[in-house]
């Protein structure tokens, strides 16, 4: 009867860890695609191209006319120097 109840918490903690890591917002660890947050004070930028906000230190960022522009990505980045040349 013990044995029983041994092996019997030990499956449903092996099921609760399972069940944990398959919802990582009840807790458990998310993936390797983490979503980045701005450290604390830290300003958000505005991407032209996709309206995305980043923060300051995350962006890329090129000097237009005497004026910085901030991107989320370098793709964004190249995607708006074309716009401009047309």
């Amino acid at each position: 009867m013990i044995l029983r109840l041994v092996i019997g918490i030990i499956v449903i903690y092996i099921l609760f860890k399972l069940f944990r890591k398959g919802f990582p917002r009840m807790g458990g660890k998310a993936g390797p695609a983490k979503i980045k947050t701005a450290a604390a004070g830290e300003d958000l930028v505005e991407d032209p191209v996709c309206h995305t906000y980043v923060p300051v230190g995350d962006a890329c960022r090129t000097q237009i006319d005497g004026k910085t522009v901030y991107f989320c990505s370098q793709k964004c980045l190249e995607q708006y120097k074309s716009e401009i040349k047309r």
